[in-house]
């Protein structure tokens, strides 16, 4: 039987993506779950990874070609195939999928909930809740390598933080209790309760300060690169090189901390922070985030001994939070070590990453 790899669709927003480098030849027998090809979007570069068992019989598409969304860009067998029917085969493949891509873009729902305060929620998948909190100065869309390769396992609910993304300005006095708060109000409004959350950077931070706030709400914690954790540090060159950024080199550069290899940052990285901190109010309350992170307290405040289990994804390249002291954490948590990605694993690295939060759903 021949199999169709196609040029995924990597968030709402990917209409094209560029293959950078098949890492298997054809031939070479493919287990599922392989790494396949490297494929770059205006976001990042990313890897596909098999999802079915075969051979490699064809590539359709070779190193630097650009293929729209669905194209059919290589071939498995899981048995023997003859040329002829692997020329038929592409023969009678369409383009574009066009009826997968309607498909994707109608699983996932853009919505934003009226808490006191606009919150801009995006979900996808049904099952068991697995809530997406990210970092300072992103937005739910540093998670679109998780919605997209969990929203078969879980209800994916990814959340713009209150001075993020499509969310209101407003954070308060920027306190994590507060920030928790927002996100609870907001998860209540959905209905969600008894979730595992994942939260990066400053959301890690604000996943732990929910569960101590917020019980009933979160089953399991996934903290991917946390701020707030022992032995670790808030980096004020990202924190303020981001909230004093006055040109688009000034928002690369911060930028460039956040990843292992700094190329990885596109133009469409840097021009989506530009276009959010041009935003009325947005650089106000990033201020205001970045000095009550600097000042540590809150982080001090949380109740590592009372979380509900953890699982721990930590790079031994983040320049942002650094490495934390896994001998000062509780002995229940697990622990994860990353060597091939600087503070965004999620991006980085999104099949280790994705197969840890899956095997906590």
């Amino acid at each position: 039987m021949l199999k169709a790899i196609r040029m995924p669709k990597w968030g709402l927003a990917m209409e094209e993506g560029t293959i950078v480098e098949w890492l298997r030849s054809v031939g070479d027998e493919v287990a599922e779950g392989d790494d396949l090809i490297d494929i770059e979007t205006t976001k990042i570069t990313n890897t596909l990874q098999a999802t079915n068992a075969g051979r490699l019989v064809r590539i359709v598409a070779g190193d630097g070609e650009v293929m729209p969304v669905g194209a059919l860009i290589g071939v498995l067998a899981s048995e023997i195939a003859d040329e002829a029917e692997v020329d038929a085969f592409i023969a009678a493949s369409p383009v574009a999928v066009v009826e997968e891509e309607a498909e994707e873009e109608a699983a996932m729902a853009v919505q934003s909930l009226d808490i006191g305060k606009r919150i801009n929620v995006a979900t996808a998948g049904s099952g068991k809740p697995l809530v997406l909190l990210h970092g300072f100065s992103g937005d739910l869309n540093n998670w679109l390598f998780t919605i997209e390769g969990l929203k078969d396992a879980a209800r994916v609910i990814a959340i713009d933080l209150p001075g993020h993304g499509a969310s209101e300005k407003d954070v308060g006095d920027g306190s994590l209790a507060g920030l928790a708060a927002d996100v609870a109000a907001a998860l209540e409004e959905l209905g969600v309760s008894d979730a595992v959350v994942a939260g990066h950077s400053l959301g890690g931070a604000v996943a732990m300060r929910l569960a101590l706030d917020h019980p009933a709400l979160v089953s399991k914690l996934a903290l991917v690169c946390p701020a707030g954790l022992p032995g670790g540090f808030v980096s004020d060159d990202f924190l303020s090189g981001i909230v004093n950024a006055e040109k688009a080199r000034d928002v690369k550069k911060a930028l460039q901390l956040l990843v292992r290899d700094p190329d990885t940052v596109s133009r469409d990285m840097v021009d989506g922070v530009v276009k959010m901190l041009r935003l009325d109010g947005a650089q106000a309350a990033l201020a205001v985030l970045r000095e009550r992170m600097l000042a540590g307290g809150d982080f001090a405040a949380l109740s590592l001994d009372a979380l509900p289990p953890v699982t721990l994804i930590a790079s031994r390249n983040d320049a942002i939070v650094g490495a934390p002291d896994v001998s000062a954490l509780p002995p229940g948590w697990t622990v994860h070590w990353l060597d091939q990605a600087g503070h965004l694993p999620q991006l980085e690295a999104a099949g280790e990453v994705n197969a840890l939060l899956r095997a906590l759903l």
